[in-house]
């Protein structure tokens, strides 16, 4: 057990040292914006593919798309979005974050969604999207 622990595990090019992979769909349970207007996530269901795609679905709102990138190490993702969204996120709009799983197994990211650089730590901001997701 010990030896597994020591190493990390590879799923579709997104692992982390606690080998755990942020492939699957995740239900947004906790979601905190410090500006306005705020960008409605509760509830939403982000689906991060193996193939590096994703997809958030929002209730009520528009959906979202784009491919996704991630550094487990460094524990960075960057977001870049498809498609002519109003309001933004834009085609080519990347939102770059960081992420981190807790101890239950709930997956934490942050995410810059354009006018701030990448966060670098876990706290809301003018420009930083702060959500907590649980796997479906």
């Amino acid at each position: 057990m010990a030896v597994l622990a020591t190493f990390c595990c590879f799923l579709g090019g997104a692992y982390t040292a606690q080998s755990q992979s942020i492939v699957g769909a995740w239900e947004v349970v906790a979601a905190e914006r410090k500006s306005s207007p705020p960008q409605e996530m509760m509830g939403a269901t982000v689906t991060l593919n193996a193939d590096l795609s994703f997809s958030i679905e929002r209730p009520q709102r528009n959906s979202w798309s784009g491919t996704y990138r991630v550094d487990a190490k460094a524990g960075t993702i960057d977001l870049a979005f498809r498609g002519r969204n109003l309001p933004r996120p834009h085609e080519g709009d990347v939102w770059e974050g960081i992420y981190r799983f807790s101890a239950d197994g709930r997956l934490e990211i942050n995410t810059a969604q354009g006018l701030e650089a990448r966060p670098v730590d876990f706290l809301p901001g003018y420009d930083l999207t702060l959500m907590t997701l649980r796997r479906k």
